[in-house]
């Protein structure tokens, strides 16, 4: 029984089977009770057809009872157990079934006390008598004294249907017990699948088997929530799996080239092939600042993505923000001679964390600025809608292909195959800008053409 199901089968049984029993016991002490009340009434109700009987057979004209009458009165009473004496008033004897009948009397007492007690083995019950005066017109003509086994007693038949009922009540207990134990083991096989289900895939996911999912639904909240919660975690863990995967093989790929070509000029320089000269090393270092650059980006983007750092929600002025980024944009705007239009007024809110969305807002100018024509402008611009802000930073430049903009914001896709890493950036800061956008519960597009240029869009909730 250390099984759950074991244990839920258990219980659920056992308090079954108290309850049958309890209404079986209820339902005998009442049975018995009507019986036993009924068994009075019928005695009592005999004893006044006697009285009742015994009453017409009285001659006024003779002021005695017929004897015939009174004879076959008191058989039939014997027949029901009673045992019928009569007396004049003055006390003397008119007629007793004992002097007729003493051995079927005795016979009669000894079986209404071997049928008590064969129901209640111990049964306390004796020899008692009732006395009714009896009159005529209002006088009195003499006394009437019935004798039974008490203070009550069944007849044969009332035993057989006693015992009949009883049976039939042990084999119902019987039936309902059985069912009770049937039900049991089906509400427990239903109420611990769910369970089993969800040790199963623990134990699965425990050892790497990241995504599976339990499709067994259960009609208990908490086994629900418990249900959803494993699936939720192993969805994560798969998702951070694949990431994980996704991020060796884009570091591998990434830094393969560069390592290579560091490894091939050193060992040059190492061998005597090319003179260590200044622009050399210097390139040499300039190359390990990118790789470490890459590394650096690529942690942020794991911490982003995988929800390891809270964000500090605040509420702040966004056309604050687009002003310092002009400033500091500023060198850079005057080497291509662009413009920077802020579409943005004093007082436009944001609620989010000031710190990644300024790193949003500088990836997505930075971007612009590379790739924006000469003497183009470009366009921050907020809007408010019904229930969320949109934020939109636009530059005229080359088209982005429509199959380009579906993988645009994965980590090292360039759209420019042929533009190097100096020129054409390294591929994670649009990464790193969705993961920011998605952190705040929004969504981040892109959308180029002739007429817009190249659009990128953000929404946030309110």
């Amino acid at each position: 029984m250390k099984t759950i199901k074991g244990r839920l089968i258990f219980s659920y049984s056992f308090i079954s089977i108290v309850i049958i029993l309890s209404l079986a016991l209820f339902y005998t002490v009442s049975m018995e009770n009507v019986f036993s009340g009924y068994a009075k009434e019928q005695l009592d109700e005999k004893m006044r057809t006697v009285v009742e009987q015994m009453k017409e057979v009285y001659q006024k004209d003779k002021q005695k009872y017929e004897t015939t009458g009174v004879e076959i009165i008191g058989n039939a009473a014997l027949q029901n157990g009673l045992l019928v004496r009569l007396q004049t008033l003055d006390g003397e004897l008119d007629w007793d079934i004992r002097t007729h009948k003493e051995e079927e009397c005795q016979l009669t007492l000894q079986h209404a006390e071997s049928n008590m007690h064969s129901r209640y083995i111990k049964f306390e019950g004796s020899y008692q008598e009732k006395e009714y005066l009896l009159e005529s017109d209002g006088v009195q003509t003499g006394k009437l004294t019935i004798g039974y086994y008490g203070p009550y007693s069944y007849t044969d038949g009332e035993i057989r249907l006693l015992g009949t009922l009883n049976r039939f009540l042990i084999l119902l207990s019987g039936i309902f017990i059985f069912v009770a134990v049937i039900l049991g083991v089906i509400m427990s096989k239903k109420l611990t699948k769910p369970i089993s289900d969800v040790t199963r895939s623990a134990a699965e996911i425990s050892k790497g088997k990241f995504g599976v999912q339990i499709q067994e639904k259960s009609s208990i909240d908490e086994t629900q929530s418990l249900i959803t919660a494993i699936n939720e975690m192993s969805a994560a863990l798969e998702k951070e799996e694949i990431q994980k995967r996704q991020i060796s093989s884009d570091v591998a790929h990434e830094l393969r080239t560069p390592l290579t070509n560091l490894q091939l000029h050193l060992e040059a320089m190492l061998d005597g092939i090319w003179e260590p000269t200044t622009e050399r090393l210097e390139s040499c270092y300039e190359e390990i600042l990118r790789l470490i650059h890459i590394v650096r980006q690529l942690q942020e983007l794991y911490v982003l993505e995988n929800q390891r750092e809270p964000l500090r929600l605040e509420s702040f002025d966004f056309s604050n923000l687009c002003e310092k980024l002009c400033w500091n944009f500023e060198p850079k705007l005057q080497e291509k001679n662009l413009k920077l239009t802020l579409c943005t007024r004093s007082g436009d809110m944001l609620c989010g964390d000031r710190q990644r969305i300024q790193q949003c807002m500088t990836n997505l100018v930075a971007n612009a600025i590379k790739y924006a024509e000469t003497g183009s402008s470009i366009r921050i611009i907020y809007k408010q809608m019904t229930d969320s802000v949109l934020i939109q930073v636009q530059n005229k430049g080359n088209i982005i292909p429509e199959d380009a903009l579906e993988h645009i914001f994965e980590r090292f896709y360039r759209v420019d195959k042929s533009r190097n890493t100096k020129t054409g950036g390294m591929g994670i800061g649009l990464s790193i800008t969705k993961a920011i956008v998605e952190r705040h519960n929004g969504r981040i597009w892109a959308s180029s053409d002739e007429t817009n240029g190249t659009v990128f869009s953000i929404e946030l909730p309110k």
